[in-house]
């Protein structure tokens, strides 16, 4: 298997894939959090303002993100390249809502029965830390398309984590195994990183940059789902959403 830096192919022959893999992507979020979204109305107590925030900004940028890649897709680079900027400052923003978010919801639930427990912090925020490298490495990647284009989907899908479990929980219970707990909050981004890399391996078009960035996910994964059954994580977690809770907006 020959490993790529740059493109010897055709800047084209990327853009059909990509669009399969957003459409996957959507899937996960559409289907997982439609089914939840009753359910997410009728919170007792009330979800946070920022939680609604959140989900609005967050749905804005996930759509913005899509039509970059059909701007590229029907050949409007200029207007990707204008949009682009704009999305990753955008960006930027949605990386200070979503802790906030995650942060209020939890200190408000702290003691409602059935909820996430605090130890859940680590891997809501894993995304996050992936989406806050990736997002820039990303960027400075534009000029080499092949791999900015996949570290940027990459950066994308990596937070499907949350309608795929969303998703999963239609049918199956949160797990309490390490791998089960992995695979039930992240399965779905590494479905889909598993399928870019078939897709790519076959087509001998595999980037390292793209298993950099592939790394990365499954390594803070791993890592956020060790912390959730690491006692002393437990205990910090705790504190934090009781401090949180003192002082939320």
């Amino acid at each position: 298997m020959r490993i790529h830096t740059t493109a010897t192919w055709p800047a084209r022959d990327d853009r059909r894939a990509a669009l399969v893999w957003l459409a996957l992507f959507w899937i996960f979020v559409v289907v997982g959090f439609g089914f939840d979204l009753h359910n997410y109305l009728h919170e007792t107590p009330a979800v946070p303002i920022i939680v609604h925030v959140h989900a609005i900004a967050t749905t804005l940028w996930l759509l913005t993100a899509t039509a970059l890649v059909l701007l590229v897709e029907t050949g409007n680079v200029g207007l990707h390249r204008r949009l682009g900027w704009f999305a990753a400052g955008y960006a930027a923003l949605v990386l200070v809502i979503a802790p906030w978010s995650e942060l209020s919801w939890q200190a408000l639930n702290l003691h409602t029965p059935g909820t996430l427990p605090p130890e859940f912090l680590s891997i809501a925020f894993s995304a996050v830390v992936c989406m806050a490298v990736l997002l820039p490495w990303g960027v400075r990647l534009r000029r080499n398309s092949a791999a900015h284009r996949r570290v940027l989907i990459l950066a994308t899908i990596c937070i499907s984590d949350a309608g795929f479990s969303r998703m999963v929980s239609l049918v199956l219970p949160a797990p309490t195994s390490f791998l089960g707990t992995y695979m039930f909050y992240e399965g779905g981004t590494v479905l889909l990183i598993a399928l870019m890399f078939l897709w790519d391996w076959k087509k001998d078009r595999v980037m390292s940059q793209f298993l950099w960035a592939a790394a990365l996910i499954v390594g803070v994964g791993l890592a956020a789902v060790a912390l959730y059954f690491n006692p002393t994580w437990q205990g910090i977690s705790h504190a934090w959403l009781v401090s949180w809770a003192r002082h939320m907006l």
